[in-house]
């Protein structure tokens, strides 16, 4: 009995494999899109309606407000940027293997 790995070019079922894992890849690449860009209009939502009513009857003073937007834009920014990060490299990934 001879065993066959999937990996080898003669093989007719390899190209097949890496096709659907590279749809698998691209569907997780989307979903981190998705993600960043559903964290970015959280922390939009956020802003424009909790932040900034807010500020209105508490009158902060302008360094109060600057770490304010910071301590809420901060995570906001770093969860996209990963998010954008890891969907490319799962699209690098995914093309390097067809």
């Amino acid at each position: 009995m001879e065993y066959v790995l999937l990996t080898q070019p003669d093989h007719k079922g390899a190209n097949t494999m890496a096709i659907i894992g590279a749809l698998i890849s691209l569907g997780a690449a989307i979903a981190f899109l998705a993600v960043g860009a559903l964290t970015l209009f959280g922390g939009a939502n956020a802003t424009q309606r909790q932040l900034v009513p807010g500020f209105r009857p508490d009158r902060p003073g302008p360094i109060e407000r600057i770490l304010t937007v910071l301590c809420v834009w901060g995570p906001v920014a770093l969860i996209a940027l990963l998010c954008l990060l890891a969907a490319i490299r799962i699209l690098q990934v995914a093309l390097a293997a067809l």
